[in-house]
């Protein structure tokens, strides 16, 4: 109340972004009257659920679950034998899963860049012409700690909203 906002000479449409475990991205917009009482409320999510099942990540989980589940018994079979092996050659190995790893990360960073761009489309549509400025929590949050949560790209989601919001 009562504080003077540095940047109000923009004119810009304020967007306010906070994360956390269950939302990753939660932004907010209020729209005030000219007596100061909010109109409404839109706000745009982006769940962890929904961010594990575009990237790839709990499809890949589930593949690989049932990869192992069928060459347990082979490396069972192997290790009583005392004989070291793998079911495939190591470079295919190798291969198969830096592939899967590149193919998550590309994934994880194509859902953050969507949602942000889908929610900079939408903005514009609503208030064309209207520069937005985004409000990031500055929070220190780590993403991970507590017993059987994964861990939340709080950084990559920093560096995208920079990417999207240019400075100036």
């Amino acid at each position: 109340m009562g504080a003077v906002n540095p940047l109000a000479h923009l004119h810009a449409e304020w967007l306010g972004m906070d994360s956390g475990k269950t939302n990753m991205a939660l932004v907010a917009h209020e729209e005030r009257g000219a007596d100061g009482i909010v109109v409404s409320v839109r706000h745009w999510t982006l769940t962890t659920g929904q961010y594990y099942r575009d990237s790839g990540i709990t499809r890949q989980a589930h593949s690989t679950k049932i990869w192992l589940a069928k060459v347990k018994p082979q490396l069972t079979a192997l290790s009583q034998s005392g004989r070291h092996a793998t079911p495939c050659g190591p470079r295919s190995r190798k291969s198969r899963w830096a592939n899967a790893k590149f193919r998550l990360y590309c994934g994880k960073q194509r859902v953050v860049a969507s949602f942000w761009s889908k929610l900079i489309k939408q903005a514009k549509q609503w208030w064309p012409g209207r520069v937005l400025a985004l409000a990031y929590v500055a929070a220190g949050f780590s993403g991970s700690g507590s017993i059987g949560c994964r861990g939340v790209p709080v950084s990559q989601m920093l560096k995208e909203a920079l990417r999207q919001f240019p400075a100036g």
